[in-house]
């Protein structure tokens, strides 16, 4: 992509313009799905969600752990289906501090591209999943996550071959 193109598109997104078509694709990956527990060995996720607004931040913990940014799809659909949007991680940071970070990154015309389009053009959709997590598990857990879905907003992820293979040594 151009320099051009980036700015003028993070620039529509900000000021809330999308194209009528935009096309999100995630990939799932029923083996890696299956074989989660296996590879974690014994690292238990307890997930917890909110509405991404700036209210919400209080709930978010001060502590390590993966999320998730997904949107509810909402009618014709049944209730309470969410997509998976981008996964991330808090560490060394915290789950507060990154929650705070997405809407100082919704109006940063240097954002990344994709993460900004979501922040905007979902904004009344769109959900923060965490997961707490001791320091040392989060970056495992981070990548085996994006190994079972690869979500339409990360665009680094993992070498399947590398990581998975070390899961079952």
């Amino acid at each position: 992509m151009s320099d051009l193109y980036d700015f003028a598109t993070q620039k529509a997104a900000i000021s809330g313009h999308f194209a009528k078509e935009h096309e999100f694709r995630l990939r799932w990956l029923p083996h890696y799905v299956e074989n989660f527990p296996i590879a974690m060995r014994g690292i238990k996720l307890k997930w917890e969600n909110c509405k991404f607004v700036k209210a919400a931040q209080v709930q978010i913990p001060n502590k390590h752990g993966v999320y998730c940014f997904s949107i509810k799809l909402g009618p014709p659909f049944p209730e309470d289906i969410h997509l998976p949007l981008y996964i991330g991680k808090a560490a060394p940071g915290y789950l507060s501090e990154r929650f705070e970070s997405y809407f100082k990154e919704r109006k940063n015309i240097q954002g990344r591209p994709l993460i900004v389009f979501m922040l905007n053009k979902y904004k009344n959709e769109l959900y923060f999943w965490w997961a707490v997590l001791p320091r040392r598990d989060v970056d495992t857990v981070e990548e085996h996550l994006l190994m079972c879905c690869h979500p339409p907003c990360n665009t680094d992820l993992p070498k399947r071959e590398k990581l998975w293979a070390k899961a079952f040594d």
